[in-house]
């Protein structure tokens, strides 16, 4: 864990430098770190087995989700012996409805479409991550004026 340590310690470096939470700095920067090696294997498996690749983008993210809020509360809930507050903060909050907004307007899209995605969705979806990602950083910028 040494090294995973490390990593999160200079992310918290770089946060405290530029004077972005521990938040934003792991919705961008953490994130696209972390999730780069599945972006590129999410690709090439699905340039052989489209819908496998397909799968695989929110199997990824649900694995990561679900097993790792599961297992990371479950070992600091059992060295701590009480449950762990969690502090749900403004970007965190944006982020949460953004994806759940956009999650089910595919549901609702892809079947809409005759189960075929088209490259104008997926532009859509592009925009859409920049998006919140920019009134992510914009609320972040905000608050720290008002503080």
């Amino acid at each position: 864990m040494a090294i995973a340590d490390e990593v999160v310690q200079v992310l918290q470096t770089f946060g405290i430098i530029f004077g972005l939470s521990d938040a934003i700095i792991g919705l961008t920067i953490f994130a696209v770190g972390n999730s780069l090696a599945d972006f590129v294997a999410n690709i090439t498996v699905a340039s052989f087995a489209p819908i496998m690749g397909f799968s695989a983008c929110f199997g990824g993210p649900m694995l990561n989700i679900l097993l790792g809020v599961g297992l990371s509360g479950t070992y600091i809930i059992q060295q701590s012996g009480q449950p762990y507050p969690l502090r749900l903060s403004t970007t965190l909050l944006v982020s949460s409805v953004g994806l759940l907004v956009l999650l089910l307007a595919t549901i609702v899209f892809v079947p809409w479409n005759g189960y075929m995605l088209t490259r104008s969705w997926g532009f859509f979806l592009i925009v859409s991550y920049v998006v919140i990602m920019v009134i992510n950083v914009t609320v972040e910028i905000q608050q720290d004026k008002s503080l």
